[in-house]
């Protein structure tokens, strides 16, 4: 029989996990593990299990999470993408499903039985799986929902099980084996979970066939977590977010605003809940107004969108121009104003509008008795919510202009 020692060397079990390895014959004797354990989902074969270990998770610390079957893949995903990325400077992960699952697969370094111990982890800054649990909980709450998850590397086999079964007291285990074939990098399998292809497709940003052919602008830059520059990507498609590459959902439910635009978000870094959260939203503008402020092209289809949305216009008053911008707050295009004016954005409001000739006239005015003045004196009167920035002020006032 194989002894502990043998299997904490074996598979590399580092110290703060070795002291609660049991090989399968002593979780058996103490009554923590059961013969039905060791059956292996659909027609997998070939792998022979040695240990068994606990991981310090627990089914209410899985429910507290509210993962959802989206998440969790994600996250799983991510990890695969990462790896790769930094192996070879691209992310190569693919998806496929057959008879047992779904199986996620990258060719990477392999994974160790380190990646599985809460508090583990060392991924970089500009990560997509920045947080360095999700691959835990997130094959945890696949199983907890009936789906047995298995990682296959080299010629080692992890899966992770739930003890006792159907018990609110159930903890997370991790079953230890060896496996009759030599896998190259790692394969996840979920067992009898599948998707739908255009679901699946969109997990990722790069796999997302309806956002193919409508980029309007990729900016690569660093930030301040990290110096290592990566893309954020805006599409001529609407109301879809993502970030760091992954699906969060469509933006009028997760960040309750539609948007006209779909975005690709690099260094917005969602709660470790995986969600948007209400007081990280402003962030989440200042990080468009990054890639407008260096993309002059993308900002013309912006200011476009303003005006064909209604929220910016010319309006005849007294034969002459009164420029009116009113932001529908509800929206992200509109409420990006509150928190950011990105450098160029004005200048692209007048020339979308073709004022270009009388840009020097503009000034703004709070009412439309004020901007009546304005045009009596020979001003193009522009009139903005008074929520909006400060950096709209870079709009002279008129009030100040008539007084010279």
């Amino acid at each position: 029989m194989v002894s502990t020692e043998q299997i904490i060397d074996r598979y590399c079990i580092p110290i703060s996990m070795s002291a609660f390895v049991l090989t399968i014959p002593e979780a058996m004797d103490k009554g923590i593990l059961e013969s039905s354990s060791l059956l292996l989902p659909g027609n997998i074969e070939g792998i022979e299990f040695e240990a068994l270990l606990p991981l310090g998770i627990t089914v209410e610390y899985i429910e507290k999470r509210e993962f959802t079957e989206l998440i969790a893949v994600r996250e799983l995903l991510q990890n695969a993408l990462d790896e790769t990325e930094q192996l070879f400077g691209k992310p190569l992960a693919t998806i496929n499903q057959d008879s047992n699952g779904m199986w996620i697969e990258d060719n990477g370094r392999g994974i160790l039985i380190d990646a599985f111990r809460i508090g583990g982890g060392s991924k970089e800054p500009w990560m997509r799986g920045f947080f360095g649990e999700g691959l835990k909980i997130a094959a945890s709450y696949l199983i907890h929902k009936g789906y047995p998850v298995l990682f296959f590397s080299s010629d080692k086999v992890y899966e992770l099980i739930e003890l006792p079964k159907n018990s609110t007291n159930a903890g997370i285990f991790l079953l230890i084996g060896k496996n009759n074939r030599t896998i190259q990098g790692t394969k996840i399998l979920i067992s009898g979970f599948k998707q739908e292809i255009k679901e699946t497709q969109k997990i990722v940003r790069f796999w997302n066939e309806e956002l193919k052919g409508r980029k309007i602008a990729e900016e690569t830059f660093s930030s301040e977590q990290s110096t290592k520059e990566m893309p954020s990507a805006i599409f001529d498609y609407p109301n879809e977010l993502y970030i760091r590459n992954m699906y969060v959902g469509p933006m009028s439910e997760v960040a309750k605003r539609e948007s006209l635009l779909s975005y690709d978000l690099w260094w917005f870094r969602m709660d470790v809940s995986r969600k948007l959260m209400t007081q990280s939203i402003p962030l989440m503008f200042i990080e468009i107004a990054k890639v407008l402020e260096r993309s002059e092209s993308c900002r013309k289809i912006f200011v476009e969108k303003l005006v064909e949305s209604k929220m910016l216009k010319i309006t005849d008053l007294h034969g002459k121009h009164f420029i009116e911008f009113n932001p529908v707050f509800a929206t992200v295009e509109g409420h990006l104003f509150v928190y950011a004016c990105p450098k160029g954005m004005i200048d692209m409001f007048v020339t979308v509008l073709g004022l270009e000739k009388e840009k020097e006239r503009i000034v703004r005015v709070h009412s439309e008795k004020e901007a009546e003045k304005a045009i009596e004196q020979g001003w193009v009167p522009i009139n903005f919510h008074y929520e909006l920035t400060k950096e709209m002020n870079i709009i002279p006032e008129f009030s100040e202009k008539s007084k010279k």
